[in-house]
């Protein structure tokens, strides 16, 4: 059914509204269908949906992500339905929803997902985000849509005994989806059925369609459980525990977790560490890094955890040449391998972690 939205709340016909030229990634889980009522809404929540006007557009990061995964480009004078979060980004922007709305406020796209909010940071290469205008809220269920509407309950109760692959990096871009879509790619093609889920980041649909297409018989992220992204929370743990516990249920021989950003950073990644529930279903990790001093300073990080019961293989942008790799080897006694030449080596290194679990079968 075609999407409409009316800005007169009390009005009911089809024929008053208005198309929306883009529905946002971010949106995905409510259904927009049919005529959409907007109101004017003082209150402003992470999740609410919201219906945006493209004012002025920023031409080095002017792509959205729609419902379907495809980019496109904008145009100005676009009405745009999104959703209202925040965003955390060190290569990128960093924003969050503003402490009240009011129709033709200044707004910002902060990520190509279609989170919305205010812009506080901008990386320089990218400079000022583009500029929205508010008009309204899209309403359902009786007042303003919210992704928390049509989210996923959170499973407090323990999960099936199915191990999982955990894939962190120091930060963003550090070669974290690289790895993740070679490992579904290569057991998948031997045979493997492998789950795999996004936890911490902001919402975009790119990297879990990504596993999908590349051998991932289950995906899901965090925008399941009705969340635009990771930013405002003070654990991600609940998140994690519950993916895993949907991603198990269809008894798959692992799970890939991959967190967004790095360990440290906006998103809470680094508050996974501490839940004991999740991290003793983590039979291995693998460590993405952009250069040696990364890799030394999150070994050094994860050391000051606890205990470790997990083997840890070095991987992403600092492996792109042997020199990292022979620097980790020798120096550390760390597993290293690079997702395109070091394949092999890091299918042994999961078959490996895996086999304790394997002989308890």
């Amino acid at each position: 059914m075609q999407v409409k939205v009316s800005l007169d709340p009390t009005s009911n016909s089809q024929a008053e509204g208005v198309s929306p030229d883009l529905i946002a990634s971010a949106t995905h889980r409510v259904p927009l269908s049919g005529l959409l009522k907007v109101t004017e809404e003082k209150t402003a929540r992470h999740g609410d949906v919201v219906l945006v006007r493209v004012k002025q557009i920023n031409t080095d990061y002017s792509l959205l992500e729609t419902l379907d995964g495809e980019e496109k480009t904008l145009a100005g004078g676009e009405l745009l339905i999104g959703v209202l979060g925040s965003r955390k980004a060190l290569h990128g922007f960093s924003g969050d929803p503003p402490p009240e709305l009011k129709p033709g406020m200044e707004l910002h796209l902060l990520n190509r997902g279609g989170v919305i909010g205010e812009c506080s940071a901008f990386h320089r290469d990218l400079g000022w985000p583009t500029q929205l205008e508010y008009i309204g809220t899209i309403s359902g269920n009786g007042g303003p849509a919210n992704l928390q509407d049509y989210a996923l309950p959170l499973i407090e109760k323990p999960a099936l005994e199915v191990p999982v692959v955990l894939i962190v990096g120091t930060c963003m871009n550090s070669g974290k989806t690289a790895v993740c879509r070679q490992l579904l790619k290569l057991f998948s093609e031997k045979g493997f059925s492998v789950n795999a889920g996004k936890v911490a980041g902001v919402g975009c649909l790119r990297d879990t369609l990504a596993m999908k297409k590349d051998g991932a018989g289950e995906i899901m992220s965090f925008q399941d459980f009705g969340l635009p992204s990771t930013a405002h929370l003070e654990t991600v743990a609940p998140i994690a525990r519950s993916m895993v516990h949907y991603l198990s249920e269809s008894h798959p021989d692992f799970i890939i977790i991959e967190m967004g950003d790095g360990v440290l950073g906006g998103y809470q990644v680094s508050s996974l560490f501490e839940d004991e529930k999740f991290m003793d279903s983590c039979m291995s990790m693998i460590l993405c890094a952009n250069d040696l001093m990364g890799v030394w300073g999150a070994m050094q990080w994860l050391s000051q955890q606890g205990e470790r019961n997990y083997p840890v293989l070095i991987s992403g942008r600092v492996t792109d040449s042997a020199e990292g790799i022979r620097y980790i080897e020798e120096n550390w006694n760390l597993p290293a391998g690079n997702a395109q030449e070091s394949t092999g080596t890091i299918c042994t290194f999961i078959l490996e972690s895996l086999m304790p679990w394997l002989k308890s079968e």
